[in-house]
C-alpha cells in the first residue's frame, strides 16, 4: 500500500516537472518569420463587368508570397476584403451597388502575413444585377395572387421581396405567406399566392446578397378569385383509347379521393407493358375555368419520387364534348404541356432534400391564361422517369373558378 502511494506521488510530481517545462505555443502561428515585405502585384488590368470587376495582374517572385488582398469599399463606410491564392493572377471584386469609381487596393502578402506596398486601381462597374432585374421587373394579377419576372442575365442570387399595404395607410408589410422570390436563373419566374381578390396596393424592389437594393415599384392589383375544386363531383370518364390500371386496386378513382397520400396502392398505376403514351380522363362534373393543378406522384418504396410511372413530361388537354371513340381529335385542345424537373438535376435513384421536398409536396404547374372553361380533362403521360410510358399518380388536384 506504501509502495502504490510512493508510485502515485512520484508520477504526480513527473507531470508537474513535465507542465512547468513546457511553453504555450500559439496555434495557427505562420511556420516562418519573415519581416520583410514582399514585392507588389503590377500591370494591372481591369475588366468591369456588372457589379464587380475583374483584376489581372502581374505577381511579384518572393518564393513565400501567400496570397493577394484586395481591400476596397463597396459605398462610402462599407468596406470589403478579397484574397485570392498565389497559384493564381486574376481576383474579382464584387458587392457594388453603383457605377460609380470604387478605388481598389492591392497589397501582396507573405507566409508570414507580412503585407507589400499598397497598388491602387480605380475600377467603374457596370449596372449591378439587382439593377438590372428591377429595370425588367414585372408584376401581374393572376389567380389568387401575381405573377412575377425578371431578367437576371449574369445569373446572380437575387432576391425579389413584395410587399403589401393591408391597412391601407401607406404602411407596407410582409404578411405570413407572401415569401420573398429567391432567383439565379437566367429569366425570374414566379408566383406568389394567397392574395385576397381585392384590389390593395403592393410594392416590390430587389435585394443581392450584399443587401443593396432597388427602387420600389409600387402597383394596385386585384388577384383573380382561385378556389380549390372539390372532388366530390368528380369520376373517370374512361374511353377507348385510355390506359388500363395494372391492378383493379389501382384505377383512376385513385388519384381523385381526396387523398395524397403517396404510398402503394392508394395511387392509379397503369400497366408497365405500354408502348405508346398513355392517356386517361376525368369528368369534372361541370365546366370549369382553370388556373394550375397540382400532380402528386406515387412514392417508391417510401422514399423516391422520381421514379417508375411517374410522370416526367406530360400533357394536359381539355374538352367539353369529346370523341366517344377515344381518338385525341379535334374534339380536345392541349392545355398546357409539363416537364418535371428534379432541383438538385441528379442521377436516377440519387434524390437529395430539395427533390423530396418538391415530390411530397407536389408537382404544381400553372394554365396558362385566358383559357375558356371545360369539364373534361385527360392526361397524356409523353415519359416516365425509366424513359417508357406507363403512368402513376397518386392524386390530381385543380384550382381556378
Amino acid at each position: 500500500m506504501k509502495s502504490m502511494k510512493l508510485q502515485i506521488a512520484f508520477c504526480m510530481w513527473l507531470l508537474a516537472v513535465i507542465a512547468s517545462g513546457c511553453k504555450q505555443e500559439t496555434l495557427n502561428k505562420p511556420l516562418t518569420n519573415n519581416t520583410n515585405a514582399p514585392g507588389v502585384v503590377s500591370n494591372v488590368q481591369v475588366e468591369n463587368k456588372s457589379g464587380l470587376a475583374v483584376l489581372t495582374y502581374a505577381l511579384p517572385t518572393d518564393g513565400d508570397l501567400f496570397y493577394v488582398r484586395a481591400v476596397y469599399e463597396t459605398s462610402p463606410g462599407k468596406s470589403r476584403e478579397v484574397i485570392a491564392s498565389r497559384y493564381s493572377n486574376t481576383l474579382t471584386v464584387d458587392g457594388f451597388g453603383d457605377t460609380e469609381e470604387h478605388v481598389v487596393k492591392l497589397y501582396a502578402v507573405n507566409s508570414s502575413e507580412k503585407a507589400s506596398a499598397p497598388v491602387s486601381v480605380t475600377v467603374k462597374p457596370l449596372t449591378p444585377p439587382y439593377e438590372l432585374a428591377f429595370n425588367s421587373l414585372k408584376v401581374t394579377a393572376t389567380f389568387g395572387g401575381f405573377n412575377i419576372t425578371a431578367d437576371n442575365p449574369t445569373k446572380d442570387n437575387l432576391a425579389i421581396v413584395p410587399l403589401v399595404d393591408t391597412a391601407k395607410n401607406g404602411q407596407f408589410v410582409q404578411p405570413k405567406g407572401m415569401d420573398n422570390v429567391y432567383s439565379n436563373s437566367a429569366a425570374i419566374t414566379a408566383t406568389v399566392r394567397g392574395q385576397p381578390p381585392v384590389d390593395r396596393k403592393y410594392a416590390f424592389f430587389v435585394r443581392d446578397r450584399f443587401l443593396n437594393r432597388s427602387d420600389t415599384l409600387f402597383l394596385n392589383l386585384t388577384p383573380f378569385f382561385e378556389e380549390q375544386f372539390s372532388k366530390l363531383d368528380w369520376s373517370a370518364y374512361t374511353l377507348p383509347q385510355d390506359a388500363t390500371p395494372l391492378y383493379s386496386s389501382n384505377t383512376v378513382a385513385r388519384m381523385i379521393d381526396g387523398d395524397a397520400n403517396p404510398y402503394w396502392p392508394n395511387c392509379l398505376f397503369t400497366v408497365e407493358s405500354a408502348g405508346s403514351p398513355q392517356m386517361v380522363t376525368l369528368d369534372l362534373g361541370k365546366q370549369r375555368v382553370f388556373s394550375r393543378f397540382i400532380l402528386y406522384p406515387y412514392q417508391e418504396l417510401g422514399t423516391v419520387f422520381y421514379v417508375r410511372g411517374n410522370p416526367r413530361d406530360f400533357e394536359i388537354w381539355g374538352s367539353n364534348s369529346p370523341n366517344p371513340n377515344g381518338n385525341l381529335d379535334a374534339s380536345w385542345t392541349k392545355l398546357i404541356t409539363c416537364n418535371v424537373v428534379k432541383p438538385s438535376g441528379s442521377a436516377s435513384g440519387t434524390e437529395t432534400a430539395a427533390d423530396y421536398n418538391y415530390g411530397h409536396n407536389g408537382w404544381g404547374f400553372d394554365f396558362p391564361a385566358g383559357l375558356p372553361a371545360y369539364r373534361y380533362i385527360r392526361i397524356r403521360n409523353l415519359r416516365n422517369w425509366t424513359g417508357s410510358y406507363f403512368m402513376s399518380i397518386a392524386e390530381f388536384t385543380l384550382f381556378g373558378k
